[in-house]
């Protein structure tokens, strides 16, 4: 056992803000034999600093297992697991500490920030609630309950807590945004516009959080319609991510290079080596993948056919992440499209399903559809694995595409960095498209086109023009998908204007900026054709 002396210099250490120095006497301390789970928190704690965090989380693993019942622990282990992404199993820690200190309300709102980030608003909501229940005045836990209020689409809750959140910190900005999203629901648009106004000049830092509100006042300007002043606070905004990302994401390694080495490889291979020799057992009665372009209207068909009691569906989850890695990896510095052999696939196809249970669907005996519109770059592995399946590919003006996700606030990786530019974005949206249509003539699947105009136009004529494709009957539910859709976690965003019955306003939107998207015209042209819009 370790002195008292030297347990009470290391957290004498500690308190006083000197990390190195208390992790310094505490591997001094282990190094003699000592054992204390003091000694490793104090040493996770100086990896955490130095962003040293899988360093971290081994020494705060040493020091659970020596104070199992140690609270502190485990919410330290869930922050640094947050710090990992490795979500699922954060918010497995925050549950245990809150098993062992169940009136702790910020054990409550950690919990609710790893469901945030998990993209649960409704369970984030859950924790958050709980967390403002123990501790009425916690501002946090206000003002990212208001949030995640508004991502849920609970927006009277959402502005109550918002308000509550602003009366106990006027500035917090994750209130005002929130408040300022209601507003926009509301249809308030000039209230929205006054709130965002008054955060963005009490912003300093080119950050996350400056692009959100300047994406909001672009839609407050639009509300109004201000298109001018709405496209340059759209435009700023993604000036700022675009240098926020650019050092990770753009370069030779970024996405648009690899879909360029896709289309190289699909133009070189042939029919015999898509073919499965080895026959594809499924646990669903019909396996469909719902594919396209963001913003095409794959968020609205998928909540319409999970309304239908023989459908399950999975939606915007990274099924084909991790089971075979060398498909893109090798895109990226060839040619040569790598598919797995025969005898991979039922390996590679086990782990599939698995992960799709693991996200919490049940395929079983269902018509099960997996929605992910940049699945469309994995079709040719698609066909190798599932050669059964059937495709669903939405389609929707080019024009009305961009726009959208030039306006939209998204989560930035690679598929979404593409999108930050007007150039950009057409580029990437011209090669995803053309990949599909290669792989469409090059590959032997079952592909159907849904058009989001005819969808929202000519619902039931099109909906059972996807039913029939799918080989499943028609269901009066689908008409009222909206009910489901309220009471579903939605991650795309998109979720409150499917929560919304039949949302028009998109259609044709694109006439309004014009002028601004004139310039990228002459890379859409080619699809505005194919698809059969009209060039006016």
């Amino acid at each position: 056992m370790p002195s008292d002396n030297t347990l009470a210099m290391v957290r004498a250490i500690a308190v006083e803000r000197d990390p190195g120095r208390a992790s310094e006497i505490a591997t001094a301390a282990l190094q003699q034999g000592l054992r204390h789970p003091a000694f490793h928190s104090a040493r996770a704690h100086w990896f955490g600093v130095n962003n040293r965090n899988a360093e971290a989380l081994d020494e705060l693993k040493q020091a659970v297992f020596l104070a199992p019942q140690d609270y502190e622990l485990l919410r330290e282990t869930g922050l640094v697991l947050l710090r990992l992404n490795r979500v699922a199993q954060a918010i497995a820690a925050f549950e245990a500490a809150i098993r062992i200190a169940p009136a702790g309300a910020q054990l409550h709102y950690l919990k609710g920030c790893a469901y945030s980030a998990a993209g649960e608003p409704a369970a984030a909501l859950s924790s958050y609630e709980r967390a403002i229940a123990l501790e009425p005045s916690h501002a946090d836990a206000l003002a990212a309950a208001a949030a995640a209020g508004a991502r849920a689409g609970e927006m009277a809750k959402s502005r109550r807590f918002a308000e509550r959140a602003l009366k106990k910190s006027p500035a917090n900005p994750t209130a005002a945004v929130a408040l300022a999203m209601c507003d926009l629901y509301d249809k308030e648009f000039a209230r929205a516009e006054k709130h965002l106004g008054a955060l963005l000049s009490e912003l300093g830092a080119e950050d996350e959080t400056r692009a959100l509100a300047l994406g909001l006042l672009g839609n407050a300007y639009d509300g109004q319609d201000r298109t001018d002043a709405a496209f340059e606070a759209y435009s700023r905004k993604n000036e700022i991510l675009n240098k926020l990302y650019e050092r990770h994401l753009g370069g030779d390694s970024r996405l648009l290079n690899r879909i360029e080495r896709l289309v190289a490889g699909v133009e070189k291979i042939s029919h015999a080596t898509l073919r499965s020799r080895v026959p594809a057992i499924s646990p669903a009665r019909q396996h469909v993948f719902l594919l396209g372009f963001m913003r095409s209207g794959t968020t609205l068909l998928e909540q319409v056919l999970a309304s239908h009691e023989d459908v399950e569906t999975l939606e915007e989850r990274e099924t084909f992440a991790g089971v075979y890695p060398d498909y893109l990896g090798h895109a990226a510095t060839s040619e040569r499209l790598s598919l797995p052999s025969d005898n991979e696939l039922d390996g590679i196809r086990e782990n599939y399903w698995n992960r799709v249970r693991a996200f919490g669907a049940k395929p079983e005996g269902k018509v099960f559809v997996e929605k992910q519109p940049f699945n469309t770059i994995y079709l040719p592995l698609i066909a190798r694995l599932f050669p059964s399946a059937k495709i669903v590919l939405q389609i929707r003006d080019p024009r009305d595409v961009i726009l959208s996700c030039y306006r939209r606030h998204l989560e930035i990786k690679p598929t979404t960095f593409e999108l930050l530019t007007l150039a950009g974005a057409a580029r990437f949206y011209g090669r995803i498209m053309q990949f599909a249509a290669l792989c469409r003539s090059s590959i032997p699947i079952e592909m159907f086109d849904c058009r989001y105009e005819d969808l929202v136009s000519k619902f039931d004529e099109n909906v059972l023009a996807v039913c029939n494709h799918l080989g499943m009957e028609w269901a009066d539910s689908m008409r009222e998908f909206d009910r489901g859709a309220r009471s579903r976690n939605i991650r795309s965003v998109s979720s409150n204007q499917v929560r919304q019955r039949l949302y028009r306003d998109g259609v044709g939107g694109w006439r309004r900026y014009e002028k601004q998207l004139s310039p990228i015209f002459p890379l859409l042209q080619p699809w505005i054709e194919r698809f059969g819009y009209s060039a006016d």
